[in-house]
């Protein structure tokens, strides 16, 4: 393992993408006797990393062209590919991407912009689609979220990330001012600081949390009130007519002690809840907007871009180098500091966070670059099959590719792009049609436009942006669904429009293996083996169109077409 570990150091950039994160993944693997997977096929590659930026597969056609280039710098020119291009100006119109649609769905599900919102679901979408267009600085972008104000949140897009955590006093839709803060406080620092502060919400952390996170056994919920003090200001203001829109404003005394609590424990009313950052306990500055103060002390801490690269490499290898990437124990970060026994450090590999945190900060919080940096790593190059000697504590070294299952949005749109059926989708509150779920605003709109589908994103795990969080878990319900259920087995029918339509019916007939080759490679990504083929044949030979429905069937069917 050593030797091929070396030999493969020593490949060109353009080949490997060498990267600060391969130094420091690189270093650990020689520290160990851990075996490393060999770097993917570019079957494999073409179809991970599409999946991964534009959650889509890639289309068979460039398929076909990327693994016959013999350019020894395809991959980073297809990784640069799948970015859309920045505006320019004079430019009218930004032209749709689905980097953008699956991006913006995963910061949509991320601020949980559903239902509750009603119309400013699409005023939120758009504000997000329109930031990830600009590629504007991330910290840039959550200072724009923490102190945006408006009057109506169905026009004002950014507000809503505040106004979705209001909370109505009890069954009526009076609004609890400090609950909200509260809320308001919890998100944000979970969110962009990765640091789960929900249980201090309700008790000190001693005694409680002596098993779970060490540093916050050592914070208070007097803490806790003083970071959602930073909001005490700000008051949500819920109109209502054919459904509840929201004004955002800094026009309240402040954060109360004596107001009565609808979800958590009465408050004791001799704390001290002066407006103080829980990280570090620095104050506004004389004169300072509370929001503004909070929203500068949050994206100015390390911790800040820490929680921030680390959320994106989870999201692109497949697990956290902190693991879940909102449970950061901030105690244990630090291998030259480390925790009291039987506490370990928390990270994986400490110095590679760090680094990235810094490269980020260092290079405006610039997301797509921190992606790039990520994709063109020896770390997400590599296959996903285990070499021989594998054992599971070896994942967490980065030695091969994590395999995940799709998720429930991922899964539903490769079983359309398979079967090239199209597909419409209705945009609730809007003069809008989706070509896919991954295009839709909430699962509002596919609840809304199809019961059968929305109980299949429901068993493959969507989030419903209210209490279900996303989870690509697999199940045996989702292989019973993939096997039976209908609204599958009507999509793998041969319809006018559909890809099976356009191989079955055309002058000049296709033959049987150009038929099976073309469906391997849009399910797969990849020519049929020998076997395969000659199987996929044999299956249209007697009924050729029937036999044409049941290839995709045991093509969506197969693991190598769910996991990647």
């Amino acid at each position: 393992m050593r030797t091929w570990l070396l030999c493969w150091a020593a490949l060109s950039t353009a080949q490997a993408g060498e990267n600060l994160i391969d130094r420091f993944i690189d270093a650990k693997l020689a520290e160990t006797s851990a075996p490393v997977a060999e770097p993917a096929t570019d079957a494999e590659f073409i179809r991970r990393v599409h999946l991964d930026l534009t959650g889509r597969l890639p289309d068979p056609e460039l398929t076909r062209k990327f693994l016959a280039d013999p350019d020894a710098d395809k991959r980073a020119k297809l990784i640069d590919s799948l970015f859309p291009a920045l505006p320019v100006s004079g430019m009218r119109s930004i032209k749709e991407a689905p980097f953008l649609d699956r991006w913006t769905y995963f910061f949509c599900d991320l601020f949980r912009n559903g239902e509750l919102l009603s119309e400013g679901i699409n005023a939120f979408y758009d504000h997000i689609y329109r930031s990830l267009t600009l590629n504007v600085p991330y910290d840039e972008f959550v200072r724009g979220l923490i102190t945006a104000s408006a009057t109506s949140t169905w026009s004002d897009g950014e507000a809503n990330f505040i106004a979705r955590s209001h909370v109505f006093e009890g069954d009526g839709y009076q609004m609890n001012h400090e609950d909200t803060a509260d809320e308001i406080a919890i998100n944000t620092t979970k969110l962009f600081l990765g640091v789960n502060a929900e249980c201090i919400s309700c008790h000190d952390g001693a005694r409680h949390l002596e098993k779970v996170n060490l540093w916050l056994t050592q914070r208070k919920r007097e803490e806790l009130w003083r970071q959602a003090s930073f909001f005490g200001k700000t008051f949500i203001d819920p109109s209502f007519g054919r459904f509840p829109h929201f004004q955002v404003k800094d026009s309240r005394k402040g954060y109360d002690l004596a107001s009565r609590s609808s979800l958590r424990p009465p408050r004791n009313r001799k704390a001290d809840i002066t407006p103080a950052f829980l990280l570090s306990g620095e104050r506004a500055l004389p004169g300072e907007n509370p929001r503004q103060a909070y929203a500068r002390m949050l994206t100015a801490h390390p911790q800040f871009a820490r929680a921030a690269v680390n959320l994106f490499w989870a999201e692109l290898m497949g697990r956290g180098i902190v693991d879940p990437p909102f449970e950061f124990d901030l105690a244990r970060q630090d291998p030259k500091n480390p925790p009291p026994a039987p506490w370990t450090i928390q990270p994986t590999h400490p110095e590679l966070l760090d680094a990235l945190a810094a490269d980020f900060r260092d290079n405006g919080h610039d997301l797509r670059r921190l992606m790039k940096l990520i994709l063109s790593s020896r770390a997400y190059q590599r296959s996903g099959q285990a070499p021989k000697g594998w054992k599971p504590a070896h994942d967490a070294l980065y030695a091969r590719r994590f395999t995940r299952r799709l998720s429930a949005e991922q899964t539903w749109d490769a079983i359309a792009q398979v079967t090239g059926a199209p597909q419409s989708i209705k945009v609730t509150y809007a003069d809008k049609k989706a070509a896919g779920v991954m295009q839709t605003r909430s699962p509002m709109d596919v609840e809304r436009a199809d019961r059968g589908l929305i109980k299949i994103l429901q068993a493959f795990g969507q989030c419903d942006r209210y209490a279900i969080q996303s989870t690509r878990k697999p199940s045996m319900v989702q292989a019973a669904v993939l096997m039976n259920d209908k609204t599958v087995r009507e999509r793998i029918k041969v319809t006018k429009g559909s890809r099976l339509e356009a191989l079955l019916r055309a002058d000049p007939q296709k033959g049987n293996a150009v038929i099976v080759d073309e469906l391997y490679m849009a399910a797969l990504s990849r020519m049929p083996s020998t076997q395969e083929r000659e199987l996929g044949v044999e299956v249209m030979r007697e009924y050729r169109e029937q036999g044409a429905e049941d290839l995709v069937w045991v093509l969506i069917n197969r693991l190598d077409f769910l996991f990647y």
